[in-house]
């Protein structure tokens, strides 16, 4: 089949859930197209490490506003409908993909215009995620409303042919809206095992040798539960006298502030290291020199039914992972055995699971090795990419 992907995103940098599951089609023997937005500058046509890309629409800094206004209110966008029927003219798609429920419905619109079957790839709870990602309560009231967001999602998701989900947590979720089950397919934000041998760095290990260092990777967010991590030194600093927290991302210059001043207050700054946002290839590297990894999402309706991919990138090191009680978190890393679980926003009870795995050394190699284990059986993508593949074999089928 050739797939017509859409994708309301630039690459670079990578957006490695969307390349993972073009590599595993196009292994399948499906043919790939990926419409993405355009940098000015940047070819409109291009091969993305076999991906064939076509940047369709270029927003620009004005465009972009007018869009996240307008769009909020009414759920359309002319230009990316013309874009999407044009992409889908031209490449001779044979079936419509979207990427994240913004564009579901122009997709939707096209699709049943050149009579193609669509797929909506819900990488999270968007609604949810509107309300924890945005703090301006004028905008939560407006143009990021959950009420209305939550409309639409349920209107236009049972106008497409098949829906993905992240974790089966969000497959419930999305089956409670009214969509059938059989509708809707489970594909994990899994890590490969043939991932591109990227070399460690010895720079950024030595930097870390004989300390002991808890590590975060990822954005930087209200309801990514780093004030709860933050918190939780005063009550280890005196056992761990070696502790290093190291927080390796960004993006939220705000919060990044609050979190410096949290620590400065807590007499912790010393203890607290944030490298800023750093090179994919380079993560490996942070991971490598933890001792332990941590996923401490505070609980809401979004985290609830979502889960990041640093999990099973943690696991796949061999590394012990502390994780929150959101559901989707707790469930998996204790059928993985590959670390402990901790009552979200409670830094006592997160420094006990601390102290826990540094002062027990057997429960540390135990969890590392169960995890390491369980990502190689089952919590990897070429495991939990079979439903993709199973979803696309069954369009093909459907088109004989």
């Amino acid at each position: 089949m050739r797939i017509g992907m859409v994708l309301k995103a630039r690459i670079p940098p990578p957006d490695i859930r969307v390349e993972k599951e073009a590599r595993t089609l196009m292994e399948a023997g499906h043919e790939v197209h990926l419409l993405l937005e355009r940098r000015p500058g940047e070819p409109a046509a291009d091969n993305l490490d076999g991906i064939n890309a076509f940047r369709g629409v270029e927003m620009g800094r004005l465009r972009e506003i007018w869009h996240r206004y307008t769009f909020s209110f009414t759920f359309h966008d002319p230009m990316w409908r013309r874009a999407i029927e044009h992409f889908a003219r031209e490449r001779d798609v044979d079936v419509l993909h979207v990427h994240d429920l913004p564009l579901v419905a122009e997709t939707v619109a096209v699709a049943r215009k050149l009579n193609l079957p669509v797929i909506a790839d819900l990488h999270e709870n968007y609604p949810a995620g509107l309300q924890v990602w945005y703090t301006n309560r004028l905008k939560k009231k407006t143009i990021y409303n959950f009420g209305r967001w939550s409309r639409y999602e349920r209107r236009i998701l049972h106008d497409v042919d098949a829906v993905i989900a992240v974790i089966e947590e969000s497959k419930e979720r999305i089956v409670g809206l009214g969509i059938p089950r059989e509708k809707v397919y489970v594909v994990p934000n899994t890590a490969s095992v043939r991932r591109a041998s990227i070399p460690i760095d010895t720079k950024i290990t030595a930097r870390y040798e004989g300390m002991f260092v808890i590590s975060y990777i990822g954005g930087f967010a209200p309801h990514r539960g780093l004030d709860t991590v933050i918190r939780a030194l005063p009550h280890v600093r005196e056992h761990i006298p070696n502790l290093r927290l190291v927080l390796v991302g960004d993006r939220n210059k705000a919060y990044r502030r609050y979190l410096q001043g949290l620590a400065a207050g807590l007499k912790c700054a010393g203890m607290v290291e944030m490298t800023g946002w750093q090179p994919f290839e380079k993560i490996w590297s942070y991971i490598e020199s933890s001792s332990v990894c941590l996923v401490p999402h505070a609980r809401n309706p979004h985290t609830d039914t979502t889960i990041p991919h640093k999990i099973f990138q943690y696991m796949m090191l061999g590394k012990p992972v502390i994780v929150s009680d959101c559901p989707p978190l707790k469930r998996i890393i204790e059928d993985a055995g590959g670390g402990l679980s901790f009552r979200f926003d409670d830094p006592v009870d997160l420094a006990g699971k601390i102290l826990e795995l540094h002062g027990d050394r057997e429960l540390s190699r135990r969890v590392s090795r169960d995890g390491r284990e369980a990502f190689l059986d089952r919590y990897n993508w070429d495991s939990t990419s079979a439903q993709l593949v199973e979803l696309y074999e069954k369009l093909a089928d459907k088109r004989k």
